[in-house]
């Protein structure tokens, strides 16, 4: 949980404090800390998204993440970041923590195969 959601906090930091996000050109990217691999921001979000949209469809978990999506597409589409979203984002990723300590090791293991596979779907998909 840690791995996956401190990332986005950091990210959400650094919105506050200096306003910015990498990019390759119009990528936004996040840098993996310890093998510095480089992922696409808004569809890692996404994947977390889904992840908990899927813990509370399938484990009676509720949660709202639209505050997450919004925020995802609109860092895909490259639209302005407001305080607003931020605190929301925040607020959302707290709700998430809070989900996933409630999953058993073996419950979140299998959320995010489900949702690696969706995503391998997806990708076949696209490139159709």
């Amino acid at each position: 949980v840690m791995a996956v959601l401190s990332p986005i906090e950091g990210i959400l930091k650094r919105l506050e404090s200096d306003g910015t996000v990498d990019a390759i050109g119009r990528q936004i990217v996040f840098t993996e800390s310890s093998s510095g691999e480089r992922f696409d921001l808004p569809e890692a979000i996404l994947g977390v998204v889904d992840f908990h949209e899927l813990a509370a469809s399938k484990y009676g978990l509720p949660i709202d993440v639209d505050a997450l999506r919004r925020f995802a597409n609109k860092l895909h589409a490259g639209s302005p970041i407001f305080e607003a979203d931020v605190e929301a984002s925040r607020r959302c990723l707290q709700a998430c923590w809070s989900q996933a300590m409630q999953l058993r090791v073996s419950q979140a293991a299998d959320l995010v195969r489900t949702v690696q596979i969706g995503a391998e779907i997806e990708k076949k998909a696209r490139k159709k």
